[in-house]
């Protein structure tokens, strides 16, 4: 079995289920576990505290005095193995795929960038200065990203590991959440006209989002579409025999890259406030619970094109591509570090049920990361 595989196992192996889930044990046994194996392979290691318990871990490389220096990042937290049909921490390797919670999103990108930077220490001092940073908490509040940033993080360059099918990916889609709630007044419900219904009313906010969806729908990006809306949960009502006097929604806004997430959410407020079935409804629309901005680099931006070049030498057509989903790429792209984002395994598999990744994709991701990192120019 390739080491990498084997790693990957190892990895998934060790349960790293984000604290935000009720089955969730946070980061700390994988970042042992990483840290571990790194400093027997003979590389740099750096703990980051982010919270107790929940630390960053930095794995590097010293390359020449006067090379660059690369950035690669992955999460180390997983959602929740609750409902999965595979064993989540007892890894199978079958049909040529690795199957657990993680495999794909994103420990085999985590296994491929530290085994990477094990091959490329063994071959001797390489010409560039090469960190990964294998972050904490990516699944809820990327705190573990923007601990990192504060503290000042530095490089020419860097790749996000995610599960991108091996595509090199330079643009994404931003995302704004929060919640819409209506106040109504309870009744008996054997004298409805007595109270205000608030999930009727609720509904009719719903309906609004939909048509605020299809007016999105216009504006087009040439590699992540249009922005979309999405309402993704909602609570109300306190019994069958009382009117409900309170319905909140929770709103999904995914922008485009260069969209401000806050500037999105005050224009769907608008929206809602404009529409004249909604006017005298006793509407809440609360301030965002999380936003983050998407991103966008050129395809002649330096980490693509070595990226590129790095895969045409390994063998792997250099796809460009831009996804809908969010990664870290943005928060180190605004922090002022060029990005792309690059791993193994594919979005449809990330959180699933069954959740795998193909094992020949590993092993081609780690040896394009060891061209991209080991390769002179």
């Amino acid at each position: 079995m390739e080491p990498v595989i084997q790693l990957l196992r190892e990895l998934i192996a060790i349960p790293s289920v984000n604290p935000c889930f009720a089955d969730g044990v946070g980061e700390g046994a994988l970042a042992d576990y990483l840290e571990s194996y790194a400093r027997r392979a003979g590389l740099e290691v750096v703990r980051q505290p982010v919270a107790p318990g929940r630390d960053n871990l930095l794995v590097g490389v010293v390359g020449r005095s006067e090379g660059e220096t690369v950035l690669l990042e992955a999460h180390m937290d997983t959602v929740t193995a609750e409902g999965m049909t595979v064993p989540p921490f007892d890894p199978q390797v079958r049909d040529g795929r690795v199957f657990g919670r993680g495999a794909c999103d994103t420990k085999a990108s985590l296994a491929a960038m530290v085994q990477a930077l094990v091959e490329i220490a063994r071959k001797g001092t390489p010409p560039r200065t090469a960190w990964l940073a294998a972050t904490v908490d990516e699944e809820n509040n990327v705190a573990g990203v923007q601990h990192l940033v504060a503290a000042g993080v530095k490089a020419d360059y860097a790749v996000v590991g995610e599960p991108t099918e091996l595509r090199i990916v330079h643009a994404h889609k931003g995302v704004v959440r929060g919640r819409i709630g209506v106040r109504g007044v309870s009744a008996h419900t054997a004298h409805p006209e007595r109270g205000l219904n608030a999930i009727g009313a609720m509904a009719k906010v719903v309906l609004a989002l939909e048509r605020y969806a299809a007016e999105l729908r216009v504006r087009q990006h040439p590699l992540v579409g249009h922005p979309t809306v999405t309402v993704a949960v909602i609570h109300g009502g306190r019994g069958l025999n009382v009117v409900p006097d309170w319905c909140e929604i929770g709103v999904d806004r995914r922008t485009l890259p260069a969209e401000d997430p806050i500037a999105a959410w005050d224009e769907l407020r608008q929206f809602l406030q404009s529409q004249p079935e909604l006017l005298d409804l006793p509407l809440e629309i609360l301030p965002p619970s999380l936003a983050h901005w998407g991103m966008e680099v050129p395809a002649d931006s330096r980490p693509v094109q070595r990226l590129s070049a790095a895969c045409v030498r390994s063998g792997v057509p250099p796809l460009l591509a831009g996804v809908r989903y969010t990664t870290d790429a943005s928060q180190l792209t605004r922090a002022g570090i060029t990005c792309c984002v690059f791993g193994p395994g594919s979005v449809e598999q990330a959180h699933t049920a069954d959740e795998w990744v193909a094992v020949d994709q590993v092993i081609a991701c780690q040896k394009v990361l060891e061209h991209f990192l080991g390769d002179e120019d």
